[in-house]
Formats: structure tokens, sequence, C-alpha cells
């Protein structure tokens, strides 16, 4: 008898020092949480094909699913370089455009208003991506490789009269843009549209772009000023260096500081929070671009939420995917999958994401969570990762836990003393599940599938 207790101790001690352990300290505010967000870059025809082919009805329901059903508070859109195929005059301070140059943007413009029937406070940023090539040293709308094509000398008010337009133009629309970034990823060689830019040329056209931006508005009071986002590069190790030489003499350019986040070396967006300062810190892009075989993406799935958990806890006040929508394929960059003109799919990434932001508001803080135990890796390895927001007002307490590796993991929570008698929801995706409610674990203590996505909500009375 003594030895059969005995062995039930030791079990339980087994099993108690194999969990992974969760502490939450909703006294720890960090930063405020300002949004999620999304882009509509590259397949803008593949959204709006469903209604290009007649199908109203199911036009409507993908509507609804990026933009109802997903709790975002931001929309990207990607100026192209089409609606200036020769330069209007020599005088970019009186703009002439010719209506019939927005053609292509006719589609952004029918998905923003789609987005804004359904989240009337949904926010437009815009990007350019490339000016048109007659402005560029290759003269063709790709970024020209190793050879870093870039803009032409005394062409940095007639890049600036072209964002412009597009602001007008929207604005026209009845969808006014709020954010705009210059140049997209400019820090690296590549055959995308785009162009490339050094440090400091980047600064120069930085302050060149705000200065005729802002004359712009005085001019034009119609047309909303757009704060600037930037640098917008691809790496956030990048963005440091050029945010530091712009910040030499365009400090006030930048109202927001942003940055993809390919380069996932160490605690690269930790450094960027302290050179942006009281600006607000964005992770303006992110997605997986690798081959992702495993089903309904689930393995890209999760490695969304490390990547959010991972950027929340260094900082971050707002996080944007990619693109909502891609044609079929076997890679992560997209949250749905649009046969052009026949129907579409809705992946494990949107289901993740769509689980993300339902708790979440803008206005709610993160907190300190800490993370122990044997599931326990470094930055952006597989294991458990979690992140934790808390409402200004106090009240409700959310985690977000993900285990990102092909195991369980048994994992403890201890939410802090605050919500120790709060009320608890768990909601969990898996490849299996899709937002479907548990019951609450004994004593905090709770499973996590292999490749799940796991959310705890705790509110007090």
């Amino acid at each position: 008898m003594l030895r059969l207790l005995l062995f039930s101790l030791l079990l339980t001690f087994s099993s108690s020092a194999e969990d992974t352990r969760l502490s939450i300290d909703a006294s720890q505010r960090l930063q405020e949480f300002q949004g999620m967000g999304c882009g509509a870059i590259f397949y803008e025809g593949h959204i709006t094909s469903l209604a290009a082919r007649g199908k109203a009805a199911l036009q409507a329901e993908l509507y609804d699913a990026m933009f109802k059903e997903v709790k975002t508070d931001f929309l990207q859109l990607m100026i192209r370089h089409d609606h200036e195929p020769q330069n209007d005059n020599d005088d970019p301070y009186n703009p002439r455009f010719d209506p019939a140059w927005f053609a292509y943007a006719q589609d952004t413009l029918a998905i923003c208003k789609a987005a804004r029937e359904r989240n009337p406070q949904i926010r437009f940023y815009a990007t350019l991506y490339t000016p048109p090539p007659w402005m560029k040293t290759n003269n063709d709308p790709s970024g020209g490789g190793k050879q870093r094509a870039t803009i032409k000398p005394e062409m940095e008010n007639e890049l600036a009269e072209y964002c412009w337009a597009f602001l007008a133009f929207m604005q026209r629309g009845g969808c006014p843009i709020e954010f705009l970034s210059i140049a997209n990823e400019a820090d690296w060689d590549h055959d995308q549209p785009g162009y490339c830019l050094e440090p400091g040329q980047h600064a120069e056209l930085l302050k060149s772009v705000s200065a005729y931006l802002t004359e712009m508005a005085r001019r034009f009071p119609s047309v909303s000023l757009a704060k600037l986002v930037g640098p917008n590069t691809l790496s956030a190790l990048t963005a440091a260096d050029w945010l530091r030489m712009a910040d030499s003499g365009a400090r006030d350019a930048f109202a927001v500081v942003g940055s993809h986040d390919y380069d996932r070396r160490g605690e690269r967006l930790a450094i960027l929070r302290n050179l942006a300062g009281k600006r607000p810190l964005w992770v303006s892009e992110w997605c997986v671009n690798g081959v992702d075989k495993s089903p309904e993406l689930i393995n890209s799935a999760t490695d969304y939420w490390l990547a959010m958990t991972e950027a929340f806890n260094q900082g971050v006040n707002t996080w944007m995917a990619y693109d909502w929508a891609y044609p079929p394929r076997e890679g992560g960059e997209a949250l749905i999958h649009i046969d052009w003109g026949n129907g579409y799919h809705r992946t494990k990434i949107y289901d993740g994401f769509r689980q993300w932001c339902a708790p979440l508001a803008s206005g709610m803080w993160v907190v300190k969570s800490i993370l122990a135990g044997p599931s326990v890796t470094g930055i952006s390895q597989p294991g458990v990762k979690a992140s934790a927001f808390i409402t200004a007002d106090g009240k409700r307490l959310v985690a977000h836990v993900a285990n990102v590796q092909d195991r369980e993991a048994s994992l403890r929570i201890d939410p802090g003393p605050e919500f120790a008698g709060a009320k608890v929801r768990q909601i969990r995706t898996t490849l299996q599940e899709n937002m479907a409610e548990i019951p609450a674990g004994a004593a905090g203590t709770y499973v996590l599938p292999p490749r799940s996505m796991n959310t705890w909500e705790w509110t007090l009375p």
C-alpha cells in the first residue's frame, strides 16, 4: 500500500514537473495595443472577381468573411505604378491627372467600400510599391534585382505628387487614406514591383514627401493629410539603422515607425521600440513565405501566432498580416484562397487570425507574461508561445497561447491574484476545430494539442 502511494506521488510530481507554466502579471502594463490589420495587395482583382462573374451573393459572403467575421482595425492597400503613364505636367503642385488613369484602382476602391460598410471604423493604409517607370532609373516597374533600380534625380516631388493623386482619388471615392508608406522593402534588391533606396537617400526623400504633403494639405484641404509610416523595410534591424538616420533630420516626418519582420534575429523589435520613442510601432507586414504542405496550412497558421506573440512581447502596438487573398497555393502568404470568379476557401491561417483578433480591442494593453518549462524555446523557435492583454479598466484579461510544435504540451496558467476567482473561458483552434469553446481545466491545468491556437479570457464580475 505504501509502495502504491509513493508511486502515485511520484507520478503526480513528474507530471507537474513536465508542465509548461504561464504566469501573467496584469499590473505590469507594457504598451498600448492599437489594432490588427491585413492587406489587399497584388490580387485585388481576385477579391472582386466574384462580382465580376455575376455572383453577387457569393461576393457579399466573401466580404463578410473578411471584414465582418474578423475584427480588424486596418486595411493595407497597394499603390501601383499605373495612374500616371506619362508626366501630367511640369508643376507637381498643380496636378492634372486623367481620371481614366485610375481604372486599375476601381477594384481597390470597391474593396474599401465593402470593408467600410461592414466595419465603419476601419482605417486605410496605402503603400507605394513603385513609382511609374518614367521616374525610375531602369524605366521599368521591377525593383531591378542586383542593379537596384531607384528614382531618377530631382523626381522627389513628382513621386510625392504621384502618392498624393492616389490619396485624392480614394478621398473622392469616400475612402480617405489615413496612413501612407512611400516605399515597400526598399532595403533589398528584388525583382517584384518596387524600387531601392539607400538610408541617406531615403531620409531625404522622406523629408521631401512630408513637406510636399503638408503643402498640398494647405492648398487642397478637402484631401486628408496622411500620416507617414516607415521606413517599411523588409528587416526590422535595417529599419533601426534607417530610422536613426532619418531621425537625425526628419524625425517629425514619421508619425508611425513601421517595419516588416522577415529578418527575425534577436530582440530586433525591442530595439526598434526604444528608437520609436512615443511614436506607435507597427509590424506593417508578415507572412509565411515558404512552401507548406501541411493540411489546411495548419503549420503556417501556428507560425503566424508565433510571430504575433513575439512581436507584441517586444513592444509592437499594431500587427498586420500580409494579404487577405491569393490564388490557391502551397504557401502561407494569404488567409483566404480565391479561385478567380468561382469561389474561395478559408485556410487555417484565416481561422487562427480570426480567433486572435476576436477578444482584442484597440485601447487594451499588453501585460507582462512569463513562460517557463520544457516547451519554452528561444526566439522564433517551435514550442509554446504566449502573450497577454488587459482592458483599460482592468476588468478583462486575455491570454493567447500557441503550441507551435508537432507534439502536445501540458500548460499551467496563473493569471495573477486579481483574476484568481474570475470567470474563465477557453477558445481553441486546431486542425479539427475552429474557435471551439473548451471546458475549463482543473486548477488552471490544460493540455495543448499539437499545432494548436488557444485563447483564455478572464472576466471579473
